[in-house]
């Protein structure tokens, strides 16, 4: 076989071609990786510094602290207290369910609150912070923070959570704080705004003035540069670039406080004669002045810190199932009807009519109408009984032989010109308006049924002595007593101050009826109490804070032959849910009125023996405390010790 020509020239040609070929390629790869460090090292640097740099920091959101809620003299209903929490960091943990099950030996966490962390992982993801347990014991606290080296993306994490110090005695009037739902990060109009709710334990109001008042209470969220390393774990904190959160605003209230407690503690103490150890009951003051409520209480209650930590599911269907009805605003969502104490209205309604307050009519204990006798409550009747009298005694006899030609829509009339029928703007959800019966609202209740929507007389004489479809609200018979006072439709209000910015008493018009049909009821109410009426029991000895009043008594279940048959002949043989309603409203002092008040005793039995030594060993208090006459808080100081001016 011959051998290769080593100079031949076509084949040094091809392999100088090729060499060239390389040689060329390699030149240009290098050329172009050279350019681009260039670009990236020299051309570029300050830009992809920047890149780095942003990598290196993460912006973390500072919580504000909710605004504060305290009463008329800057007493705290609702404030802030440290809480000691776990947080973990999903993607920082590795093993999430391994992490929770070392910190189930120090802190217990239920198999809810595993399924709960675990959905917030899902919809929060992995690099956002997750609240495992808040509300830690020191000692607890303490171990976590020993076991830390162990637990992997778990942060230990001093917060903030809301604290109600007066508990269930100011729950009614302050509501309370929850968790963050779906809805309400939908609810929310900025990114900003849904990032913040997504802070881990962040809480937003769920009911009363908590609710109501949320914007105003949540404050406006601060922010922080924090410096982090590869593995995105925090390895400082820029604390001189940050901007700080700003509080939520405080909201002064009209209540004090110690009243609140102090009526609270009275509506609890069981009704002398009457075997039920739980009352249930609410209670309304309120000054007749201005409006403002000093007390607003409803028993039993609940405690808006067990809401606020997380509330029990065992405690929640108790307090579901409870026929006292604890989680019911009683002052404002509890209707009754009103029994006797209408008969204030009644009695204006019938001088509106023609009536004088001379106009006397002989009570024997009943009277006949239609078809049936209408009996008054005393049985052996009170005899000759005048306008005054009729109060005095809570005569029925008297009112049933006014409504005999008595026009219901003036009853009406009268009923809202002193505040039933009515809601107000205190700024609690649930408020309900009760019902004040007349031709128009018979026929709309009963347009299904023509045959019962014609106002039959005999209605009237129901109505007239606060039975029948009248019901109304604590609230309302509150604000009737004020307004029965001074003759002015006096407006309650409960809410004196958002922030700095103080708000001003409704006005108080004088009421369009003539004042000397007042002076009447005046009279009756004044002889209740201070003239051996049916409230004798319940008068003031100071001479000075002279309490005028009307019992009341509501009929919830009407005593059968067949009742009697088996012993139950009185209200006190019934079971609890069976007895009667006891109500009582006052004003005092009588010739120059300052606070008002209503209190309902459910299933009470009397407002004489029931409701009315509740209010009077509640107006006690209040004229020893004589609220009127201390100077209430000037919000605006607050902003001024905080060194800044709130809205």
């Amino acid at each position: 076989m011959a051998g290769v020509n080593a100079h031949d020239p076509e084949r040094q040609e091809t392999v100088s071609r090729r060499t060239v070929l390389l040689g060329g390629g390699v030149s240009l790869l290098f050329g172009g990786i050279a350019t681009r460090l260039y670009q990236l090292q020299i051309a570029d640097h300050q830009k992809y510094l920047d890149l780095a740099q942003e990598n290196q920091f993460n912006r973390r959101v500072l919580t504000p602290l909710r605004g504060e809620i305290v009463d008329r003299f800057g007493g705290p209903l609702a404030s802030n207290r440290k809480n000691f929490r776990v947080l973990l960091v999903p993607e920082q943990a590795r093993d999430v369910d391994a992490i929770l099950d070392k910190i189930n030996k120090i802190t217990p966490v239920s198999e809810d609150k595993r399924a709960r962390v675990m959905r917030e992982i899902r919809r929060r993801g992995a690099f956002t912070p997750v609240q495992i347990a808040d509300n830690l014991s020191w000692e607890d606290f303490s171990k976590l923070n020993f076991e830390l080296p162990h637990l992997s993306g778990v942060l230990p994490d001093v917060g903030e959570t809301r604290d109600y110090p007066y508990g269930a005695d100011a729950a009614f009037v302050v509501g309370y704080v929850g968790a963050v739902t779906e809805r309400d990060l939908s609810a929310q109009e900025s990114d900003e705004d849904r990032l913040l709710l997504r802070q881990p334990g962040f809480k937003v109001g769920r009911e009363g003035l908590e609710r109501t008042y949320e914007d105003e209470l949540r404050g406006d969220a601060g922010a922080m540069n924090v410096k982090i390393n590869a593995h995105g774990r925090v390895i400082e904190e820029m604390v001189d670039s940050a901007v700080p959160p700003t509080q939520g605003r405080t909201l002064t209230l009209t209540i004090d406080s110690e009243l609140q407690a102090h009526t609270m503690k009275v509506l609890a103490e069981p009704t002398p004669g009457v075997d039920q150890d739980i009352q249930s009951a609410a209670a309304v003051v309120m000054d007749v002045v201005n409006g403002d409520i000093l007390v607003l209480a409803s028993t039993p209650a609940f405690n808006p810190n067990d809401f606020n930590v997380g509330i029990d599911p065992d405690l929640w269907r108790d307090l579901n199932a409870s026929p006292y009805k604890p989680l019911l605003n009683k002052p404002l969502s509890g209707v009754y009807p009103p029994g006797s104490t209408f008969k204030v209205i009644s009695a204006v309604a019938a001088q509106r009519a023609g009536v004088k307050p001379n106009h006397s009519v002989h009570c024997n204990g009943r009277i006949w109408y239609g078809n049936r006798y209408f009996h008054c409550w005393k049985r052996g009747g009170h005899g000759h009984v005048d306008m005054k009298n009729s109060l005095k005694h809570s005569c029925d006899v008297f009112y049933y032989d006014i409504a005999k030609t008595l026009e219901i829509d003036l009853l009406a009339d009268t009923a809202r010109k002193f505040g039933l029928g009515q809601t107000y703007e205190l700024g609690i959800p649930g408020q309900q308006r009760g019902v004040v019966p007349d031709r128009d609202w018979k026929r709309e209740y009963f347009s299904g049924n023509p045959a019962q929507q014609p106002w039959f007389q005999g209605e009237t004489l129901s109505c007239i002595i606060g039975q029948g479809y009248v019901t109304s609200t604590p609230l309302q018979l509150a604000v009737m007593s004020a307004r029965v006072a001074t003759g002015k439709a006096v407006r309650p209000r409960l809410v004196r101050a958002v922030g700095d910015l103080v708000l001003p008493a409704p006005e108080a018009p004088l009421i369009d009826v003539d004042q000397e049909h007042l002076a009447v009821v005046r009279a009756g109410m004044n002889a209740v109490t201070n003239e051996y009426g049916t409230a004798a029991r319940s008068r003031l000895e100071d001479p000075e804070w002279q309490m005028a009043g009307k019992t009341g008594t509501s009929q919830v279940y009407a005593i059968t032959a067949e009742d009697r048959a088996h012993g139950l002949a009185k209200p006190e043989d019934l079971p609890w849910a069976r007895r009667d309603h006891a109500l009582f409203v006052s004003y005092m002092p009588f010739e120059n009125p300052r606070y008002a008040c209503a209190v309902v005793v459910e299933h009470g039995i009397g407002g004489a023996r029931a409701a009315g030594p509740k209010a009077r060993d509640i107006m006690k208090a209040v004229a020893e405390k004589d609220p009127a006459s201390r100077t209430p808080l000037d919000p605006r100081s607050l902003a001024r010790a905080a060194g800044v001016r709130e809205g």
